[in-house]
């Protein structure tokens, strides 16, 4: 993204869905629980960042600019959507299962993830996010930060305290 891609640059665009798409389909999947809610507001995100690219100041940060559209975005959605349909298949949610595991292995990754899911749940909303954008997307402090539209030390801290109710939640279960 070092040579800034012009509004009507097709193949720009297409790489960028392919690569960014899924997961921001994840993100605000947890968030919502409800897959197709979540396909609306990712579809709606690329729409608005298609719209809105030239106002994109820094490309280096273009996915928590990205992501920052989904959120609000998504705020939206959920405050005009008062259908709620929780997606219980955590397939969609947990991929890249590795084929060549057993039965049980595979079922019990499954339980695992289920238990850290249902006690990232009981975050509140701010933990859940950066929790979320740090561990399942991968995101740096800063970006993390920049697309929330808070400081580093608000990230820090929210994801330490998170960290610690984790433990202290996945610890009284296990």
């Amino acid at each position: 993204m070092a040579n800034n891609p012009e509004f009507g640059d097709d193949s720009f665009w297409s790489l960028t869905i392919q690569k960014f798409y899924p997961r921001i389909v994840n993100y605000m999947y947890f968030l919502t629980e409800d897959r197709f809610l979540a396909e609306d507001i990712a579809q709606e995100t690329f729409a608005k960042g298609i719209a809105k690219f030239h106002q994109l100041k820094d490309p280096d940060k273009f996915f928590p600019w990205l992501l920052s559209i989904a959120i609000n975005t998504g705020r939206t959605q959920i405050e005009r959507n008062t259908r709620t349909v929780p997606a219980s298949d955590m397939e969609f949610y947990v991929s890249n299962l590795p084929i060549d595991e057993s039965p049980s292995e595979l079922l019990e990754k499954q339980e695992t993830a289920n238990l850290v899911l249902k006690a990232i749940r009981k975050l509140s909303l701010q933990e859940q996010q950066v929790t979320i954008m740090r561990y399942y997307l991968d995101m740096k402090e800063k970006d993390i930060a920049f697309a929330l539209g808070v400081s580093i030390g608000t990230v820090k801290k929210q994801l330490f305290r998170a960290r610690s109710k984790l433990y202290n939640n996945l610890h009284q279960i296990i």
